[in-house]
């Protein structure tokens, strides 16, 4: 009786969900459940959250992963409850120091991102990787020399102008119009075909952000572009292992073990890149310069790695894993688009569905600020907390990718060479904006 009663409660449990997933999937449905999360669920952040990510579930096969359900990656969580229309450009995000009762207020306007992302004076936590308290962390998943990232350092801070010339006079592939970069090369063993076939499942059965062979690929022309050095098979599967057992701890799954075995993985990669030209150029530079050169080698391994890989998770990995899904979604009618503009495409591509982090995360307040939601809910923002950017939400933003008559499905359609494409925000800053720097 007891099993056949817990039977029939999973099973109207699930129906529930399916009706609720099902009912999602209709447009103005979808817009009213956002509605009524965010204006009734404020009091309790985790509630919130949690119906905000319930929310999303439908999203996992749109976005391409399960990273799908989170906050970041539909522009209609922003449109649904006005925000690019009404209060201060905000909407509520989870706060890192304490999620279950607090949130941060995450800028999502074009407006508003680019007035944090183009700050010359942003500050940063030095203390925190991204969430992650790193003096808390256990001995391994920071090796020497690798605290503070670029991630953490204030925009004016002379170190990361410094961390940033070094990286400038010694890594020709990161110059506007490099002289030489080494040609695609796929990794031993793997076809195009291969990649035809990883995709196209994907598209059904999207269970990682991205693919194995994915990030494959790319990190093997990664290390070939950047740090000019080809990875073993055994070395990607490695690099792989390290940033898949790193990432546990923005989760907070640190552990001893898991930190011993970062090291080991590390250890690897920065004994591979060191043995080459740019490794040891790099070193050699840096001493120059009064720098340790191995820590100054780490650090950047720790940070082209993380930020510019970042595995089965944001980065150029997943990317590429949003370029491929939609060329592959419908090969007759992109295939041509790409083709005719490369430039135009990949920009298109990420402005619309993103693929690095959400933002400039996190950073830090300098003056307590009272704000209005879109709720017309009034809000303070204390000097010294925690906010965040979303860039996807401020790339579809219809006061600047609308149209003349500032329209969100217009904002939202796939148009390579659109007007305001040199407009799309990246977690530094427009894109325009970076290309007119003379400097690397």
């Amino acid at each position: 009786m007891g099993c056949g009663c817990f039977c029939r409660l999973v099973v109207l449990l699930l129906t529930a969900l399916a009706l609720l997933f099902g009912c999602l999937c209709v447009p103005q449905v979808e817009r009213a459940y956002i509605k009524f999360v965010d204006t009734y669920t404020y009091g309790v952040p985790l509630a919130h959250l949690a119906l905000v990510v319930l929310g999303q579930v439908p999203r996992i096969w749109q976005v391409g992963g399960p990273l799908g359900v989170g906050p970041v990656w539909n522009p209609w969580l922003v449109d649904a409850t006005d925000a690019y229309s009404k209060g201060d450009g905000l909407m509520l995000f989870p706060n890192p120091d304490n999620i279950a009762s607090s949130y941060m207020l995450a800028r999502v306007t074009h407006e508003k991102v680019r007035e944090v992302h183009h700050n010359p004076t942003a500050k940063r936590d030095i203390s925190k990787f991204i969430s992650v308290e790193t003096a808390t962390s256990p001995p391994g998943y920071f090796a020497d020399g690798v605290l503070p990232t670029l991630l953490q350092l204030n925009t004016d801070d002379p170190k990361r102008y410094a961390h940033r010339d070094l990286l400038s006079a010694t890594m020709p592939s990161i110059a506007q119009s490099p002289d030489h970069v080494p040609g695609f090369q796929a990794p031993p063993g793997v076809s195009a075909q291969d990649l035809v076939r990883d995709i196209s499942l994907h598209l059904w059965l999207p269970l990682k952000m991205v693919t194995n062979l994915v990030q494959d690929v790319f990190a093997f022309n990664f290390f070939r572009h950047a740090f000019e050095v080809d990875l073993s098979h055994e070395e990607l599967q490695m690099l792989k292992e390290w940033l898949s057992v790193h990432s546990r701890i923005i989760v907070g799954l640190s552990s001893i073990s898991g930190g011993k075995r970062c090291a080991e993985l590390a250890k690897v990669l920065e004994d591979k890149v060191a043995a080459g030209a740019f490794g040891q150029r790099l070193m050699k530079e840096a001493e120059r310069r009064g720098m340790v050169g191995a820590d100054r080698l780490r650090k950047v391994i720790f940070e082209f790695s993380f930020a510019g890989f970042g595995g089965d998770g944001p980065g150029g990995g997943l990317a590429t894993m949003k370029l491929l899904r939609l060329l592959q979604s419908k090969p007759e009618k992109y295939v041509p688009m790409f083709k005719k503009d490369p430039e135009a495409f990949i920009l298109e591509v990420i402005r619309t569905r993103g693929g690095g982090g959400a933002g400039m995360n996190p950073w830090i307040v300098e003056s307590t600020q009272t704000h209005t939601l879109s709720t017309g809910r009034v809000v303070t923002e204390t000097a010294g907390s925690h906010g965040a950017t979303i860039a996807l939400h401020a790339n579809h933003d219809p006061a600047v990718f609308g149209g003349p008559k500032r329209d969100l499905d217009y904002a939202l359609a796939f148009m390579p060479g659109r007007e305001n494409a040199d407009r799309f925000l990246s977690f530094v800053a427009e894109y325009g904006e970076i290309k007119k720097c003379n400097a690397s």
